[in-house]
C-alpha cells in the first residue's frame, strides 16, 4: 500500500517504515546470533569466545557502509522530496560503485594479515587459530557484508520496505541452513560459521539488487559517477559511521579489559551479552531509521512543524520500545543464555548461568537510554545538523566508556566493567538534552 510522505499521519508513516525495518534488521542481527548459537553449542565456550573476539569486525564493516550509505540515503530522500529524482539516482549510483570497488579491494588486501588482526582484537594464544581463520573468511566476503545493508537502506528510502524485509529473511534463513550443514553435517569447524554468514549476506544482497536492475522505483543505476556525491554522503553519514566504528572500538576495549581483568570465561559472557543485545540495539536503530525518511523528506519539503512533530513522536517511541525490551529480556534472560550453551556445557561451570544473567541485567539497563541517544543522533543527521548528531554519537558510543572503563574495572573488577555501559549512556543523555536545548534556541529548524 502506497504512502504519501506529504499528507499521511506520522504514526502511519512510522509504522509503514518501522515494522518491515525492525523485522529486516532483527533478521540481519540474527546472522551473528546464529553464529553464536551454532558455535557455542557445537564447539563450546572457547569457540564462542573466539567469535566474540572477532565481533569488532562486524560494526567496522557496518560503519563503512553507514559512512556512505546512510548519508547518501538521506541526501537522496531529500532530493526526492524536492522532485529531483535524477540527482537522487546520481548519488545512489556513485556511492554504490565506490563502495563495491573499495570494499572488495580492502577485504582482499587485509586477508593475509588475519593473525595480526586477531592479536590486535585481543585474542589469546589459545584462541588465535580459531579467531584467525574466522577473520580470513569474513574478509574474503566483506564486500557482500557491506553491500547488503547499503542496498537495504536505499530500497527502504525508495518505498520498498517489504522487499528489504524479505531480503533479510531469505539471507537469514540461508545463514541458518549453511551453519547447520557446515558445522553439524560436514563438520569443517569454526570457519564454517563464517562461510555461512558471508553466503547469507550475498543472497540477501542479490534479492535487493533486483529492485535497482529492474527499475522498480525511482532509484536505479545510471552510467555516471560523481565524486562530489561521495564526499557529500560521507560528510552526512559521518556521525552514524563514527557511532558504529566507536562500537567496534568499545568492543575491543571491553575484550582487552576483560581479558586483562579475568580470563576467557568472562569474554564468553560478554559475547553472549553482545549476541542477545544486538536484537535490542537493532530494534532501537530501526526506530531512528524508520523516522529518517519522514524527517528528511519533510525537511526537504519545508514542512518545519511536521519535522518537530516527528521528533517528539520518535522520542516517545524510543523510550517505550527500549523499556519494553528491557522488561522482556529481564524475564527471559535464562532462556536467552541457554541458546548459546547446552545443559552439559553449563553443568561444567555451575556459576556461569547466574553470572551471565547478572551481567546482562546490569548492562542492558543502558539500552533504555541508548534508544533516546541513538534516535537524537539519527534525527539530527536526517535534517542535516551533522555537528549535533556527531557530538551525541561520540558521547553515546565511546567518550564516556573510554573514560569510565579503566577506572571502574580497576576499582570494582568485573562488576565495574558491567556497570560502565549504563552509566556512560546516562551521561550521554545529559549531553543530548543540552544539544536539543541548543538547537531549539539556535533556530526552529529553518
Amino acid at each position: 500500500m502506497a504512502v504519501d510522505l506529504r499528507k499521511d499521519s506520522i504514526p502511519r508513516l512510522f509504522f509503514y517504515y518501522f515494522i518491515p525495518l525492525a523485522f529486516s534488521m532483527i533478521s540481519l542481527s540474527t546472522y551473528s546470533m546464529i553464529d553464536g548459537m551454532f558455535v557455542g553449542n557445537k564447539l563450546g565456550k572457547d569457540a564462542l569466545a573466539a567469535v566474540g573476539v572477532c565481533w569488532p569486525i562486524f560494526p567496522t564493516l557496518f560503519a563503512y557502509e553507514l559512512l556512505f550509505g546512510l548519508g547518501a540515503a538521506s541526501i537522496a530522500s531529500y532530493f526526492l522530496g524536492k522532485n529531483q529524482a535524477h540527482r537522487a539516482r546520481l548519488v545512489f549510483s556513485s556511492v554504490f560503485y565506490f563502495v563495491a570497488l573499495s570494499m572488495g579491494v580492502i577485504g582482499w588486501v587485509l586477508m593475509p594479515f588475519s593473525d595480526d588482526i586477531a592479536r590486535l582484537l585481543g585474542s589469546s594464544e589459545l584462541l588465535l587459530p580459531m579467531v584467525s581463520i574466522y577473520i580470513k573468511v569474513i574478509l574474503m566476503g566483506a564486500v557482500f557484508m557491506v553491500l547488503h545493508p547499503l542496498a537495504d537502506v536505499f530500497v527502504v528510502n525508495d518505498k520498498r520496505p517489504m522487499l528489504a524485509m524479505i531480503a533479510m529473511l531469505v539471507g537469514s534463513l540461508t545463514n541458518v541452513l549453511f551453519n547447520y550443514l557446515l558445522l553439524y553435517v560436514v563438520e569443517i569447524g569454526i570457519h564454517g560459521s563464517a562461510i555461512a554468514t558471508v553466503l547469507g549476506h550475498a543472497v540477501g544482497f542479490f534479492v535487493l539488487l533486483s529492485h535497482f536492475l529492474l527499475k522498480k522505483g525511482q532509484l536505479y543505476f545510471v552510467r555516471r559517477f560523481n565524486l562530489a556525491s561521495i564526499i557529500s554522503s560521507a560528510k552526512s553519514g559521518l556521525p552514524q559511521s563514527v557511532s558504529e566504528l566507536s562500537a567496534a572500538i568499545v568492543m575491543l576495549l571491553f575484550n582487552h579489559t576483560i581479558m586483562s581483568t579475568t580470563n576467557e570465561r568472562d569474554v564468553s559472557i560478554y559475547a553472549i551479552i553482545m549476541y542477545n543485545g544486538i536484537v535490542f540495539w537493532t530494534t532501537l536503530l530501526a526506530i531512528g531509521q524508520g523516522i529518517q525518511p519522514i524527517a528528511s523528506f519533510s525537511y526537504g519539503a519545508g514542512y518545519i512543524d511536521r519535522v518537530k512533530a516527528v521528533f517528539i513522536f520518535g522520542l516517545k517511541a524510543s523510550l517505550c520500545v527500549g523499556s519494553a525490551l528491557y522488561v522482556l529480556f529481564y524475564f527471559f534472560d535464562t532462556h536467552l543464555i541457554k541458546l548459546y550453551m547446552d545443559s552439559d556445557k553449563l553443568a561444567s561451570d555451575p556459576n556461569f548461568l547466574q553470572d551471565t544473567k547478572h551481567a546482562m541485567n546490569v548492562y542492558y539497563a543502558g539500552h533504555i537510554l541508548l534508544g533516546l541517544n541513538l534516535f537524537c543522533a539519527i534525527f539530527f543527521q536526517s535534517i542535516q545538523r551533522t555537528a549535533s548528531s556527531f557530538l551525541i554519537t561520540l558521547c553515546e558510543t565511546i567518550i564516556f566508556i573510554a573514560i569510565l572503563l579503566p577506572i571502574l574495572s580497576h576499582f570494582f573488577g568485573i562488576q565495574g566493567i558491567w556497570i560502565t555501559y549504563p552509566l556512560s549512556q546516562f551521561l550521554a543523555l545529559i549531553v543530548a538534552v543540552f544539544v536539543i536545548r541548543y538547537e531549539i534556541k539556535r533556530a526552529p529548524l529553518r
